[in-house]
């Protein structure tokens, strides 16, 4: 007698292709590729430089999805070109951290309708030249996981969707905070033995989509490393020091607002922004994704995260937003044309 797991496992397996089979019937094509030479980010064979958005909850729902989607253009337009977003949501804030959703289920298949989500957010990145961060796995969640062998048939289809569908302007964080003390129950995303666990789990991605880049960001307080035998991309987050060597991405700067009064971040807030801006612009191998409640958080004191949109200049409650992040990029980087930001002129 076939058991629930078979079952779920079977018709779960059919949804998801059948899904992707309707989406498109014709062979799919190609976005650009992203790749990572001497230590620079390069997209469509061009050298490029990234300024990011974590959006970490950006599929979370089809309007969440369709919400960021419409703002990509405002995002170019002030020098933003990369976004980070992730399959299994990252931490909601307030008034639940752990409502985001799970693109995953516990047997490791990716849901058809995160998985059309998915694809549609990078092809319409593709359409401006930006690359996508894809997130496979965060604290909160990996604990919904059956077991080691969900966990891998969950890298294995991510893999094999993103490979199959040719969804190339991409790179891969595969577990956010490895290791973190609190919120990771599973062995296998905690050390001891990171390094080893960290090669297993990329290889698990690679030998089914073996040219897409891969890193796993390390949890900032703790003693893991953020290199490892295989990796492709250096993986940090909040305060750790920018490395010499390898191209290091921050996936989630140091939040300078609140869950509980998002997109207020007072001047003091702004100003550790600026200075975070400036020191991942001199270092020239490097990008970071600007974190913050406004832009990752789900309902919070606003009632209306996440926003996609940039929203006001955050400097109190009735001008909520992080407008300040986005006209610094444009202002000191310039507005993105593929594969270049071009200076503005700044009004007298």
């Amino acid at each position: 007698m076939l058991n629930r797991w078979f079952f779920g496992h079977f018709f779960c397996h059919c949804a998801l292709w059948i899904g992707i089979s309707n989406a498109s019937a014709a062979e799919p094509v190609a976005t650009r590729e992203f790749e990572i030479r001497n230590d620079r980010p390069f997209l469509g064979g061009q050298e490029v430089r990234l300024w990011g958005i974590r959006c970490g909850n950006a599929i979370h729902s089809e309007v969440v999805t369709q919400r960021h989607i419409q703002n990509l253009d405002n995002m170019v337009a002030h020098g933003i070109n990369l976004i980070g977003v992730y399959i299994q949501g990252s931490n909601a804030g307030w008034p639940d951290p752990n409502v985001a959703a799970n693109g995953f289920t516990r047997d490791g298949l990716l849901k058809p309708e995160f998985a059309e989500r998915l694809e549609r957010i990078i092809r319409e990145a593709d359409k401006r030249g930006m690359v996508v961060m894809v997130g496979l796995f965060t604290p909160r969640k990996d604990q919904e996981f059956y077991d080691d062998a969900a966990i891998q048939q969950a890298i294995e289809q991510a893999a094999r969707f993103l490979s199959t569908r040719k969804l190339k302007n991409v790179f891969i964080d595969i577990m956010h905070e490895f290791s973190h003390p609190e919120r990771i129950d599973k062995e296998i995303f905690r050390e001891p033995n990171g390094e080893q666990k960290k090669a297993k789990l990329t290889k698990w991605f690679k030998d089914v989509a073996p040219d897409i880049e891969v890193g796993i960001c390390p949890d900032a307080d703790t003693q893991t490393k953020d290199t490892y035998p295989g990796m492709d991309v250096r993986l940090i987050q909040k305060d750790m020091p920018i490395a010499t060597t390898g191209f290091v991405v921050n996936v989630e700067m140091l939040r300078q607002d609140v869950y509980q009064n998002d997109g207020v971040f007072g001047e003091a807030g702004i100003a550790a922004v600026y200075r975070d801006c400036e020191t991942y612009k001199a270092a020239e191998n490097s990008a970071f994704m600007f974190h913050s409640a406004f832009v990752q958080g789900i309902t919070n004191n606003s009632g209306t995260a996440p926003h996609a949109e940039m929203g006001g200049y955050g400097r109190k409650v009735s001008d909520r937003g992080v407008r300040f992040y986005y006209e610094w990029v444009r202002d000191n980087v310039g507005r993105y044309e593929y594969p270049r930001h071009v200076p503005v002129s700044k009004t007298p």
